[in-house]
């Protein structure tokens, strides 16, 4: 890619896709890179060039296949999976050999493998790039980028995802971007699930929100099982001391007698109660709550403490 001044590099930069995160993507690579854009809704092309006023250059395609023709690299950032494979398959005819497709859009990991495939009968590459930290991060250059990929597809386009993300997990072949994400996110959807329980059990005890949320956001409140028990613990195997399985049970069960005495319906809560029941039975009841992995290690013949010479953290790179 040549550059033409010291912030602007002369490769012009298809993106299929004006929506929110569309939008946020065009900020972050406009600064940079000369656009040519492409959105079925036409009032998205008018609120785009508005939005984007720092822009080197936007050109606004007439089709799909206009902006295949025009663009070697071509950004997705479409809202179902269904419009990427709708999109993809009517841009196939125009890609070559070099175009790469890099799929922003949030689709499942089955649908960058049939993503994959079309593009692969025209020789051209699709990258897989989940995107984490939300839209203001991301018009900012400042996401998290979830990568699969093979390695000529990332080589080309990295200039552009290091002007997206200050944050970059190189993560194999396509479909594990996706993956990751999905799992993720399962996180945070999870978690939410468990604050709304907890807080509404909080209030049938007449407990303030404000007084959940200060003790929650406390290091010892909800970070504490993802830094001590699954990094300090269940990725280094070590289950010893600690707070037992047994009285994590006991205090579950606990929980669930008073919401059970007040009414208030647990779901989350009653499901996680049934795995230290099960880690209570299978031998876990004297080591630390964290050895509830143990039980995913039997059942998948898996092992969450990395193996001597393995990496923990996965391959990263800095945007």
């Amino acid at each position: 890619m040549e550059s033409i001044n010291n912030n602007t590099v002369s490769e012009t930069i298809g993106l299929i896709g004006l929506g929110s995160a569309g939008t946020a993507i065009a900020k972050a690579l406009g600064r940079r890179f000369r656009l040519c854009v492409y959105d079925r809704d036409p009032s998205k092309h008018e609120s785009l060039q508005r939005k984007v006023v720092d822009c080197t250059s936007i050109t606004i395609a007439e089709s799909v296949a206009d902006v295949a023709r025009r663009c070697g690299i071509i950004l997705l950032s479409l809202p179902t999976p269904a419009a990427s494979l709708s999109v993809v398959t009517s841009l196939s005819e125009a890609l070559s050999r070099e175009t790469v497709i890099v799929e922003t859009s949030t689709v499942g990991p089955e649908d960058v493998e049939a993503l994959t495939a079309i593009c692969s009968a025209r020789n051209a590459c699709v990258v897989d790039s989940a995107i984490v930290g939300g839209v203001s991060k991301l018009a900012e250059g400042k996401a998290v980028l979830l990568v699969g990929a093979k390695e000529d597809g990332c080589l080309k386009v990295r200039p552009v995802l290091e002007s997206l993300a200050e944050e970059i997990f190189y993560l194999g072949k396509p479909g594990n971007g996706m993956r990751t994400k999905l799992v993720v996110n399962s996180v945070a959807h999870a978690v939410m699930v468990v604050l709304v329980e907890a807080g509404a059990l909080a209030l049938a005890q007449g407990i303030p929100s404000a007084v959940l949320y200060r003790l929650l956001r406390r290091e010892s409140g909800l970070l504490r099982p993802l830094t001590h028990r699954f990094g300090e613990r269940i990725m280094k195997g070590n289950f010893e001391g600690g707070m037992s399985t047994a009285n994590a049970r006991k205090d579950s069960a606990l929980v669930l007698e008073t919401a059970r005495a007040l009414g208030v319906p647990l779901f989350a809560i009653q499901a996680a109660h049934s795995v230290y029941e099960i880690g209570a039975r299978d031998g876990l009841a004297a080591l630390d709550y964290a050895s509830i992995a143990r039980l995913w290690e039997k059942w998948l013949e898996v092992e969450f403490a990395p193996r001597a010479g393995e990496s923990a953290t996965g391959a990263a790179g800095n945007g």
